[in-house]
Parts: C-alpha cells; sequence; structure tokens
C-alpha cells in the first residue's frame, strides 16, 4: 500500500514538509514501492551506504521522524535507481542534504509543528485508546538516571577515553559501542568520560543488563521530560526513543551492559547514543561504532595496584598480574581483599587465587569478582550448556589463548568421547564459542582464530566444578587434544600444532587419560619436543609417561607404546649428555623387544632400538661396534621396507655416521648421497632429515680434504635455504639443526682453502646462533667451540685459543669421559696451542698419551691416530729426541696408507718430514723441501697461509675437527 504526503493538518508548511515533499517526489517517480522493498534494495546499495529498516523509511515517508542523513542518503538513491530516468548522485546528494539539514535543525528547535501524538519511527501498538503525549518544552534536559559509582582505584584509558571523546564528536548521530568482557572496566571508562568531556551536557544513565531494568529507566526518562505516563509501558518507551532519535532533545544516552541482542531494540537509531556490552557483535552490526576494551597494560596495570600499595615490589606485581591478568576487575578485587585484611600485595600471588576473588565486594561493581562470574556462568548455562561445558573445559587448559584450529580437528571423534553435548560440528562449536564471547567469559584474540578464557573466568570455573564435572571437563579436554594430535612429527608439517598441544599437556592431565589416542598423542609429544630440540621437556614427559603408565597397571612394561616411549625418552636424556641412562633405557628396551615373539628382530621399533643402541656406542666412542649394528640394521632395513622408506633412508644415515668416526669418509659420502636424494624427493629441502643429509654431506667432503667440493656443492644449497627463509620471515628452530651445524663445515672449508677470517667469523656467527637455540652445554656448542679455538691457533692468535682450547678440553672431558676419543682429539688440539706456546714438554705428553690412547680405542689406521703421529712426531723433533727422524718417516708412511696423497695430514707429514731431513744433514732433503712445497702449491694456492709456513720452514700441525656423533 503506498505511503500518502501527510496533509498540512499534519504537517505544517515548514522546513520538515519541504523535506519529506522533496522525498515523495522521488517516492512517486520510483512507483510508490512498499517500505519493505525499499528496506531490502538498501541492503543492495555498494559499499559505504547505509542499510534501512522497513519501519524507518515508513517513518521517515509519514513524517514521523528525520532519521540520520545517512539513511536518508540510503533512502533516496534506492528511489532514484527505481525511476525510469537516470540521476547524478553527487546532484541527488547535494540537492536533497540542504533540505535535511533544514528539516533536522527545525526538528531539533522544535518548530516543525508536527503534533507530538504522531512523533514515532516505529509501528504504532494497537492502543484503541490513544491519548494526548505532551511534549517537553526545548529548555527542558534529562537529568541523569542512576549511575553506578566510579572505583577509587583507576588508571590508564587515555587513549580509550580519547577515542570515545572523538567518537562523539563527528556529529549528531553516534551510536558508540564499548564491548569487552567481564571486568574490563567498560562502564568505568565512561564515567571517567563524563567526568572529563561531559561539560554540563545532560546524561541519562539506562541500566540495560535486563530488558526491565531498561524500561523502568526509559520510563522515569519520560516523567523528566514530561511525558504524562498514562499510556501502556511499550507506547510510552517508544516516545522517548522517537524523540531520542529525531534530534529533540540534545543528550546522551547511556545504556550500560546491555546483556543480550534482543534489548538492542530498546536503544535509539539517532542521537547520542553509549551502549556498553559484553557482546562484541554489538559492536559489528554496521550501524555503530565499536570500540574493544581491552585489558590494561601491564605498566597501566601495575601503576593500579601501586595506588593501593605504592612500595609494591615489581616481582610481586609481575606475579599478580600472571595469576589474575590484566583486567579493572581482577585487580581491584585483589586491591579490595588487601584492604581487608591488611595483608600486602605480594600474599595475593602465593595463595589460592579463587580466595582472593571471593573475599569482599569490590567498590564499584557491586560484587565480587567471582560472584560476577558465577552469575554469568548461570546466564551462560540457561543460554547453552555446550558452551557451559566448553568454558568448564577450557579452564582446564593452559592459561593462554587457544586455536579453533585444535577445537574442530576433529569434533566428531572429539564429541563420540565426551559425550552428547558437546559441540559435535564446527557450527555447534562456532555457537559455543560465540556464547562464551557475547557472557564475557572469553574473547577471540589475533585474527579471531583464538580463543581466550578470561583469568577470573578460568579461576572461578575450576573452583567451581563438582567431581564429576571436573572429570567430564578433563575427559573433554583429552578427547580435543586427542582429535588435534596431528600423528608422527617427523614430517613438520603442524609444528605450529604440536607446539599449542604441548602447552596443555601438563594443565589437563593429559598423561593420566586411559584413551589411547591421548596416549599416543603424549607418545607424539616426547618425540616432538626432542626433534625440536626441547630435550628437557621431552626427558621430563618421557619419564613421566613411563612411569604413570607402568605405576597405574594400565600398560604392560612390554606394552608397545611404554617401549616406543622408551626409545624417545633415551633420545632426550642422550641429547642431555645423560648417556649412560640413555643406554641403560635403550638396552633394556631392546632386549624385551628381541625376545618377545610379537616384535622379533625385524620389527620396525626393533630396528629403531637397534639405531639408538648404535648411537649410545657412537657416543661412548666405540665406532667399531656401532658400525657393525649400523650395517646389520641396514641390511634388516632392506629385508622390511622398501628402498625409499623414511626408515630405511635413516638407517643409512645412521650408518654413514658410523663410517665417518670410523675414519672411512668415502664410504660415508656414497651413504649420504643416496640418503640426501632420498630425503629431498621425499620431504623437500627444508626438512630436519634433509639438512642432516646436507650437513653429512659436508662433513664427508671435509673429512676428505676436498674443500672446494663443500663451497661449490653444498654451500649454495644452504645459502639457497637460508635466502629463503629470511624471504618468508621464518625464524631459525632447534630442528634446523642441520643447518646450523652444515655452516661449521663450511667455515672449515673455507678455512681449508686458506680464507682464515672468514672462517673464524662465520664460526663465530654460527656459535651465538646455536647457544641462542641449544645453549652452552650443548656438544654442537661444543665442536663449534672447537673449531674456533683450532682456527685462531691457525691464525696465530696463539694466547686466545690457549684460553679457549684449555676449556673446551676440560669441558670435552666432563661431558664425555677422558678416554673418550673427542676428549683424546680435543687434547691434541690444545696439544698443537702448547707447541706453539713453546711448552714443548707439556705438547709431548698429551701426543704421546693420545697416540696410545687412540690406538687402543680406534685403531692405528684411525685419521684421529694418523694425527696424533704427525704431531708426536713434530714434538720430537722440537725436542731433539734421537728418534725423531724415524718418527717422522714413520707418521709420513702411516698418513699414505690412511688417506689419499692429496689429503691435508699427507702433505703436513710430508713437508714436516722435509725438515727433519734437513735437520738429520741428509742430502735429499732440500729436494724433499721443494717437492714437498709443490705439493702443497698443487693442493692450496702459492698464497695459502700454510704453503707459506712451510715455505718459511715452519712446521705444519694436524688439527683435528671430529664429525659430530
Amino acid at each position: 500500500m503506498a505511503i500518502p504526503l501527510p496533509g498540512l493538518d499534519k504537517l505544517p508548511v515548514g522546513p520538515v514538509r519541504s523535506f519529506v515533499e522533496a522525498l515523495h517526489d522521488r517516492y512517486d517517480a520510483a512507483g510508490q514501492p512498499a517500505a519493505r522493498v525499499i528496506s531490502r534494495d538498501t541492503h543492495r546499495l555498494p559499499h559505504g551506504f547505509e542499510t534501512v529498516s522497513h519501519e524507518t523509511v515508513s517513518a521517515t515517508l509519514r513524517a514521523s521522524n528525520v532519521p540520520s542523513w545517512e539513511k536518508v542518503r540510503s533512502i533516496v538513491h534506492v528511489l532514484a535507481g527505481r525511476a525510469p530516468s537516470g540521476y547524478d548522485p553527487r546532484d541527488l546528494d547535494q540537492r536533497m542534504i540542504e533540505l535535511w539539514q533544514q528539516a533536522r535543525r527545525a526538528t531539533q528547535a522544535g518548530e516543525t509543528g508536527v503534533p507530538a501524538d504522531v512523533v514515532s519511527s516505529r509501528p504504532p501498538p494497537h492502543d484503541p485508546v490513544p491519548g494526548p503525549v505532551v511534549l517537553p518544552p526545548v529548555h527542558r534536559r534529562p537529568a541523569s538516571g542512576v549511575r553506578p559509582a566510579a572505583v577509587p582505584e583507576f588508571a590508564g584509558r587515555e587513549t580509550l577515553i580519547e577515542a570515545m571523546h572523538t567518537a562523539l564528536s563527528t556529529g549528531p548521530d553516534v551510536r558508540l559501542v564499548l564491548y569487552g568482557p567481564v571486568g574490563a572496566g567498560k562502564t568505568q571508562a565512561v564515567l571517567r568520560y563524563l567526568e572529563r568531556h561531559a561539560d554540563g551536557t545532560p546524561v541519562w544513565w539506562v541500566p540495560a543488563g535486563t530488558a526491565e531494568s531498561a524500561r523502568a529507566s526509559l520510563l522515569e526518562l519520560a516523567v523528566e521530560l514530561g511525558l504524562e505516563p498514562h499510556h501502556r509501558v511499550e507506547r510510552i518507551v517508544r516516545r522517548v526513543l522517537d524523540l531520542a532519535e529525531s534530534g529533540r532533545i540534545p543528550h546522551l544516552l547511556v545504556f550500560d551492559d546491555l546483556s543480550a541482542p534482543d534489548l538492542a531494540s530498546l536503544v535509539p537509531n539517532g542521537g547520542h547514543v553509549v551502549i556498553t556490552t559484553r557482546d562484541p557483535a554489538l559492536g559489528h552490526d554496521g550501524s555503530s561504532l565499536g570500540i574493544e576494551v581491552t585489558d590494561l597494560d601491564s605498566d597501566d596495570a601495575g601503576r593500579l595496584l601501586r595506588q593501593h600499595e605504592p612500595d609494591a615490589a615489581a616481582e610481586a606485581i609481575t606475579d599478580i598480574l600472571s595469576t589474575y591478568g590484566r583486567s579493572p576487575l581482577a585487580l581491584a578485587q585483589v586491591v579490595a581483599w588487601s584492604r581487608a585484611t591488611g595483608a600486602p600485595l605480594a600474599a595475593a600471588a602465593g595463595a589460592d587465587p579463587i580466595d582472593r576473588l571471593t573475599t569482599v565486594p569490590v567498590e564499584g561493581y557491586h560484587s565480587s569478582a567471582a560472584w560476577a562470574v558465577l552469575f554469568t556462568m548461570d546466564r551462560l548455562e540457561a543460554a547453552s550448556r555446550s558452551a557451559l561445558l566448553l568454558l568448564n573445559t577450557l579452564a582446564c587448559f593452559a592459561p593462554v589463548p587457544v586455536s579453533k584450529e585444535l577445537l574442530v580437528r576433529d569434533l566428531a571423534a572429539s564429541a563420540s568421547i565426551a559425550g552428547p553435548e558437546v559441540p559435535g560440528d564446527p557450527v555447534a562449536m562456532n555457537m559455543a564459542l560465540v556464547e562464551l564471547c557475547r557472557h564475557g567469559m572469553a574473547r577471540l584474540t589475533g585474527d579471531d582464530d583464538r580463543i581466550e578464557v578470561l583469568p577470573p573466568a578460568r579461576i572461578v570455573a575450576r573452583r567451581a566444578m563438582s567431581g564429576e564435572e571436573l572429570s567430564r571437563a578433563r575427559a573433554y579436554a583429552h578427547a580435543l587434544l586427542a582429535a588435534a594430535d596431528p600423528g608422527w612429527p617427523d614430517d613438520q608439517k603442524q609444528t605450529d600444532l604440536y607446539r599449542e598441544i604441548s602447552a596443555h599437556v601438563r594443565p589437563t592431565g593429559l598423561v593420566d587419560s586411559r584413551h589411547p589416542g591421548a596416549r599416543l598423542a603424549v607418545y607424539h609429544q616426547i618425540r616432538f619436543h626432542y626433534l625440536a630440540g626441547d630435550n628437557v621437556a621431552a626427558c621430563e614427559l618421557g619419564e613421566q609417561a613411563d612411569q604413570r603408565w607402568r605405576d597405574n597397571g594400565s600398560l604392560a612394561a612390554d606394552d608397545h607404546l611404554v617401549l616406543r616411549t622408551s626409545q624417545e625418552w633415551a633420545n632426550a636424556l642422550r641429547a642431555l649428555g645423560r648417556y649412560d641412562e640413555a643406554r641403560e633405557l635403550t638396552l633394556g628396551a631392546i632386549s624385551q623387544l628381541r625376545l618377545d615373539p610379537d616384535y622379533g628382530e625385524n620389527h620396525p621399533y626393533t630396528l629403531a632400538m637397534a639405531s639408538s643402541q648404535a648411537a649410545d656406542l657412537r657416543i661412548a666412542g666405540d665406532y667399531q661396534r656401532a658400525l657393525r649394528i649400523d650395517r646389520e640394521t641396514l641390511q634388516r632395513c632392506y629385508s622390511a621396507f622398501p628402498q625409499d622408506h623414511p626408515r630405511t633412508t635413516m638407517s643409512g644415515h645412521n650408518l654413514a655416521i658410523s663410517l665417518r668416526l670410523s675414519g672411512d669418509f668415502r664410504e660415508a659420502e656414497k651413504e649420504d648421497r643416496v640418503a640426501l636424494r632420498r630425503h629431498e624427493k621425499a620431504f623437500g629441502d627444508d626438512n630436519w632429515r634433509t639438512l642432516l643429509s646436507i650437513n653429512a654431506l659436508a662433513e664427508d667432503l671435509n673429512g676428505q680434504g676436498r674443500y672446494r667440493d663443500v663451497l661449490s656443492e653444498v654451500e649454495p644449497l644452504v645459502t639457497r635455504i637460508e635466502q629463503r627463509d629470511r624471504a618468508e620471515g621464518r625464524r631459525r628452530t632447534r630442528m634446523d639443526r642441520g643447518l646450523i651445524l652444515a655452516q661449521r663445515a663450511i667455515a672449515l672449508a673455507l678455512r681449508g682453502i686458506g680464507r682464515f677470517g672468514e672462517a673464524l667469523a662465520r664460526l663465530e656467527a654460527v656459535h651465538a646462533e646455536c647457544v641462542d637455540l641449544f645453549g652452552e652445554d650443548n656438544p654442537h656448542a661444543l665442536a663449534l667451540r672447537m673449531s674456533h679455538a683450532n682456527t685462531l691457533h691457525l691464525l696465530g692468535r696463539t694466547e686466545d685459543s690457549s684460553r679457549e682450547m684449555q676449556q673446551v678440553h676440560n669441558d670435552y672431558r666432563d661431558m664425555f669421559g677422558a678416554a673418550n676419543p673427542l676428549t683424546v682429539a680435543a687434547g691434541i688440539n690444545l696439544a698443537n696451542v702448547l707447541r706453539a706456546r713453546g711448552e714443548h714438554a707439556a705438547a709431548l705428553n698429551i701426543d704421546r698419551v693420545s697416540s696410545e690412547a687412540l690406538r687402543e680405542t680406534v685403531g692405528r689406521d684411525h685419521p684421529f691416530a694418523v694425527a696424533a703421529e704427525v704431531n708426536l712426531a713434530s714434538d720430537y723433533a722440537l725436542d731433539s729426541h734421537p728418534h725423531r727422524l724415524a718418527a717422522s718417516r714413520r707418521a709420513m708412511e702411516l698418513a699414505k696408507q690412511v688417506h689419499p696423497t692429496d689429503h691435508p695430514n699427507v702433505v703436513a707429514a710430508e713437508a714436516n718430514l722435509a725438515l727433519d731431513l734437513g735437520a738429520a744433514g741428509e742430502p735429499s732433503a732440500a729436494v724433499k723441501h721443494r717437492q714437498a712445497i709443490q705439493h702443497l702449491r698443487g693442493i692450496y694456492n702459492p698464497d695459502h697461509p700454510i704453503t707459506a709456513m712451510a715455505a718459511r720452514g715452519v712446521r705444519i700441525d694436524c688439527v683435528l675437527e671430529p664429525p659430530m656423533p
């Protein structure tokens, strides 16, 4: 039905009539569409236009209301778009805005002549006896309503208050929504704003927690305005809202604690309005300007607490903020407790938080923080039992935001465990999360992809649960974590999710779950921590799982999960340097696996454990036994798995480690090239396995003296990966240890071709990165320190090298024992430095003992033993030993037997022998020396420092850079 233009009796001549007539001209040209049609079309306008309800369309055409310009603009553009002739939007806006401004000013000044009983932007109720409504005189203003008291402690919020002031100063129609969780301080922020910026502006405070309280306040406002209260309540409320929307009264209406979306119908669509609410949706509904009220920052939170106790210690402040959060209500509650008990704030950090949150009501908040949360939990339960269960469950999690990805990964599986009331699909989960946020128990963080339960809500929810409720919440937590578990972590595809799950393992008691999926998630967490280099966490969780599962009788000692967990626990122990414990654990597990008919020698678990046993032997320095086990394990893997199976490839990688430590770098290179090719194909070039293979190849090449091959083949691989990581903003993690070790190998290759300064700088940078990730007491960092000390020695910085190498030798001894080949190698390097300092006797003693020790442990033909013999010959020469020439010749022969003729140890032995021949007066000495120099120049270059040293008649030391075990 068409809406007629009001007659002169209803709408006298004046600015409002001129505006309405112009609007009706466009309405008629558009064919007089229904108000609902016009409203529908406003939803289809481009971005930047406001939507308009059909009630507002109708009221505007009937001259019952002059709404905001944005709404008028939308109506006009819809009507113009329906007219047969085209229009220029800019001309249209310019013509109408002038009429609208005049009508708006006239309305606000009370000059419209519109009878009061038709001023309504909402359809009139079915009231058979409409009585007169008397408009207030223009000079009358609303008083204040019943506003709450300001709290005595208040800090910060400067930015928020200024943002409110800016927003409310933008025009005549502003609906500002302050949204935030329970206790965020929304109400107090409004009160402080009014103190600073109201400047006599009339304010009416509407408590909007319930429809009843809001209506009662609006009825009081009606009395204040002079409206005769003899109509039905809804009619009077509508009259008040119409006056506010039409600008008939300059005012600021504050709707405090608007708790339900349906209460928004009691809020006017025009004028100056401030809403405080816990529901973030109200701040994003398109018709409002929303400002989130967040927690106080740490500085302001500390200032709030120190208003009560100026001398409170910084540590106490930090502990309070960590426990109770940074919401004003929680902090005010701690202050109220301190004031009531006379205890210092520091005492709040060391006690049960629930006691601090329930002791006394907080001034300005009408109740304690705990009761505020409990009342809200009652409303939450009435709205959604699923949301309450989710709150209880998240209260069992760690006090950190939880990703939606974790919560929705496999909802069907988690719901089948936890019961029918839990959200069973992503839509149900999202609805539960919305309810948590709407009730102020939680908030979305980041890009709205994480949910954070507020500290007071978490504390109160945990205490409020009965034993049965707590058990159910934990069971649901276990089900969610088990469903979120990505599985075996070696592929690195879900690193962030593993890391997130790890935060909740202990708080939820996941280890104690009897659910198989939860236990498997624990096992995967141990493995993840180990791969990530967080060996302390892996060790602690492995030990806890092993003890709990064995002690409670839920799993037998030979259960496969217990045995597999013991392997990962042993890996962590090994990485922490607790080698004896790791060896004992591994031997016990592998004995059970080999004897159990369900497993046996060729079972994948047994093969994995055998690799761990070989690792223990390598660490102990028993390289030959480790080599035998690794060879046998690789053959069994070839029988049990395809050649390119990850287990087979990693077994070949482990065999190469044993070959390398046994001195067979050529065979190690063959295995490592195969492993590198398979790892790249299966996992890409930045997977932890591939990175370890890249380093392994570099160590193989360095061990053969093929330094230029390292720089031409390995360095470009490493550079490409690092450049890509930098471009993607990827930070180095402990899973990148292969890349760090490869950088060490590249530095040693640079040193090998004579670029000592570059090598030193790279070693220092890599050592800093290694220490940052793994700590100083780590085998990787120790190896880098030894490489650094060796490089200082070759640069002639003898005193610096001496100090560092002495400490390195001591640390190797403490970490691996005095007889370990790595410790002996460090001793040989120390002897080089002592020899350079002129401490020939000390160097001779170390080299003599080292040579004998290496013959016993790794054998006479091991590269370590060759280096020891070459250096021992130098000790004899400098000591004028009667058998010095024989020692030098013996070292030369041994070097040729073990290494190819262009290996650094061979050329060192050759050059030194030439000097010894000259010292003995041998006629061939000069020729031998020229040949040695030519050999050096062919291997290195004429400018290489080693070549220059030999040409000057300086003896060449063999420095040892052991591969990583």
